[in-house]
C-alpha cells in the first residue's frame, strides 16, 4: 500500500480579476509570521538596497537598509491571565 501525502493533494482556489477568473494551485508553505517571515523580510530588504520610504506627509525618509530588525520575544516562563482574568497560568 502506498501512502498519500495530503499536502500534495490540497488545491487552493483563488478568485481573481473581479471574480471572473479562478486559479487553482497547489498549497505552498506560508511565511506570513514567525522565523520564516523574518528570513523572507530580510531577503526583500537586501533586494531593495538603499531605497527610502517617505512618511509623515512626505517630510521624513526612512532608508530600508537602516531599518531596525524586530525580534520575537521569548514567552517561556511568563504568566498569562485566563478565566476572564481571574486566574494566572505559566506559559
Amino acid at each position: 500500500m502506498i501512502g498519500i501525502d495530503i499536502a500534495d493533494t490540497i488545491v487552493v482556489r483563488r478568485v481573481t480579476e473581479k471574480g471572473t477568473k479562478i486559479v487553482e494551485e497547489k498549497l505552498h508553505t506560508q511565511n506570513w509570521a514567525g522565523k520564516s517571515f523574518k528570513e523572507y523580510e530580510k531577503g526583500r530588504r537586501g533586494i531593495a538596497g538603499d531605497r527610502g520610504l517617505s512618511s509623515s506627509k512626505g517630510t521624513k525618509v526612512v532608508r530600508l537598509n537602516q531599518m531596525i530588525e524586530t525580534t520575537i520575544p521569548e514567552t517561556s516562563g511568563l504568566m498569562i491571565s485566563s478565566g476572564r482574568g481571574t486566574s494566572l497560568r505559566m506559559v
